[in-house]
């Protein structure tokens, strides 16, 4: 450890290994060069528990030493067991995050200092949970003789009887509170005690208490042995504190007052609930109507890759005495009668292309060119007379007519007339 101990060259405590040694020379001086960190140190012993007590002096120049963990069960606890020296000190150091326990036997039992029988405590503050058996307090828990100024507890502090949030216990005048406050809960277990937790003070023959504040809310308790309880707002009130110095000890920032020697502290975010109510529109939608009420819709689709030309509601019998030819006639009609009509048939030279449309059926036409192949007209005696006309036959084709046959119904390469409704 760096340093002489003396009051022009103190010792240095820079880390947890430091802050152990300290027990080593209970009468020197002594300077925290930065925060400490304890969480991986493990159980640390109070430090001056029994005689020889602390003597010595600490200033903590405006740093912490953080979740300090204390687990002892007889003498006093703390982080000093006792301080017995009038010009002794524990001043501008934070405490932060400690948990502390004297368990069921310790009496005794403050975070700081188990007891404070001489010196002073100024500029300090203690956060964490703290458990003993008696006298028990968040800051102090004995208090016979001493000043503990400027300085608070907001420490949940579980003891059996004469437990305060700030001191325990107190048994002189001498015993001077002066602008402090405490905002932890102050518990005591013991059924039927005449000592119940204190606010501020749980329990004191005497002591002396200047402009000194707990938060009754907060503790859950209207009673202290001394000291004025204030509601949270007041607490956050800066006019609540009377006499207290916010120039250069104290800070205020619309929460409880800071010590200005450790900075504006950094508040704990906030979590805030807040509803949301999220309107998606449709995405890749082709929907244009809203309505607010649901009917029935009918989705009509045009037919798709047809090719119908025609629809009717209506088929009727249709007679032909043609028989087939292979022709390019097309005939398409809206009514059709069932009716008899001649049919005469002329064969023109091909690739003629006759188109003809009409609402009766009459006479039809169809005209073929010649055809490069043989063509047989057949038909039986004794029917209906067909005539058929040749019309300007180039590479002549043979055309033959048959007699004396009956029965005969079927023309090789027939073209064919088809009747279109």
């Amino acid at each position: 450890m760096l340093g002489a101990g003396t009051q022009s060259n103190p010792y240095i405590v820079s880390t947890p290994q430091d802050l152990n040694a300290i027990r080593n020379n209970l009468t020197a001086y002594y300077e925290l060069a930065n925060d400490i960190d304890m969480s991986s140190f493990g159980n640390f012993a109070s430090i001056g528990k029994s005689s020889p007590y602390f003597r010595g002096y600490l200033d903590g120049k405006g740093y912490k030493i953080k979740n300090l963990t204390i687990n002892e069960t007889n003498g006093c606890v703390g982080l000093f067991g006792s301080i017995a020296n009038d010009s002794s000190y524990i001043r501008n150091l934070g405490l932060e995050n400690c948990n502390i326990s004297g368990g069921t036997v310790s009496n005794w039992c403050g975070s700081i200092v188990g007891a404070l029988n001489h010196g002073t405590i100024e500029n300090c503050y203690a956060s964490g949970t703290l458990q003993g058996k008696y006298m028990v307090g968040g800051l102090v828990g004995q208090f016979p003789y001493g000043t503990i100024k400027n300085s608070y507890a907001n420490v949940n502090v579980t003891g059996f009887a004469r437990v305060g949030g700030l001191v325990g216990y107190s048994t002189s005048v001498n015993s001077i509170v002066e602008n402090c406050y405490s905002t932890g809960i102050a518990t005591h277990t013991e059924i039927g005690t005449a000592y119940p937790a204190g606010g501020l003070i749980g329990n004191a023959i005497a002591i002396t208490v200047i402009n000194s504040y707990w938060d009754i809310q907060s503790s859950g308790l209207t009673y202290s042995q001394g000291g004025t309880g204030k509601t949270t707002a007041e607490m956050k009130t800066q006019s609540t504190y009377v006499g207290w110095d916010f120039t250069s000890v104290w800070g205020f920032n619309n929460d409880y007052p800071y010590l200005q020697v450790f900075g504006l502290p950094v508040a704990p975010p906030k979590v805030v609930s807040i509803s949301l109510t999220s309107n998606i529109l449709p995405i890749i939608s082709t929907t244009n109507i809203n309505k607010k009420v649901s009917k029935s819709t009918e989705s009509i689709l045009s037919r798709i890759n047809a090719y119908l030309n025609k629809e009717k509601r209506t088929e009727r019998n249709v007679s032909t005495y043609s028989l087939s030819l292979y022709t390019s006639v097309l005939k398409s009609n809206r009514t059709v009668r069932n009716s008899t009509q001649n049919v005469n048939t002329y064969i023109l030279p091909i690739n003629s292309n006759v188109y003809r449309t009409s609402k009766k059926i009459e006479e039809l036409l169809s005209y073929i060119k010649p055809i490069q192949a043989r063509t047989d007209v057949l038909y039986p005696l004794n029917t209906n007379i067909y005539n058929a006309y040749l019309n300007v036959l180039e590479n002549h084709s043979m055309a033959s007519y048959t007699l004396n046959m009956t029965n005969v119904n079927a023309i090789e390469n027939p073209s064919i007339v088809e009747v279109i409704e």
